[in-house]
């Protein structure tokens, strides 16, 4: 139990034993919430996504993207090389599924290569995978 021991005797009263169970549980509560921050952080080379506060860090500027574009990043990024379809980003970003036309997926990951990349006609992040979709790079693992 991180380091912790706990040891009850008989001679402890009541209260004490109480105070000592409720100490120790209120320690490991602490250190799980802490611990569970970190996972919500995903480092790559050059770039930072928290996922809890909404933000891309960048060489150490902040990148700042809508809801969508947020989401459909966060979706490539926590699955580096794995290609999704725009009908796949579509489904799982707008929790809907579209019969329609897939352009408004293209759309968004130009505005987030704009956004995001040094130069948006050259990607390092988001790649295409003519044909079938779009992937994170997987060579940006940090």
């Amino acid at each position: 139990m991180y380091g912790k021991m706990l040891v009850l005797t008989f001679e402890d009263n009541e209260d004490d034993m109480m105070n000592r169970i409720l100490s120790l549980i209120n320690t490991k509560e602490e250190v799980i919430q802490m611990s569970g921050l970190n996972n919500h952080l995903l480092n790559f080379k050059g770039l930072m996504i928290d996922e809890v506060q909404r933000v891309i860090i960048r060489e150490s500027q902040e990148i700042e993207l809508t809801y969508t574009e947020f989401e459909i990043f966060k979706l490539l990024a926590k699955h580096p090389g794995i290609v999704f379809s725009k009908e796949q980003i579509y489904d799982i970003v707008w929790k809907e599924s579209y019969s329609g036309d897939y352009n408004i997926v293209m759309s968004h990951i130009r505005n987030i290569r704009e956004k995001i990349e040094d130069n948006p006609s050259k990607p390092i992040y988001i790649q295409t995978v003519w044909g079938v979709g779009y992937r994170f790079n997987k060579n940006l693992i940090a």
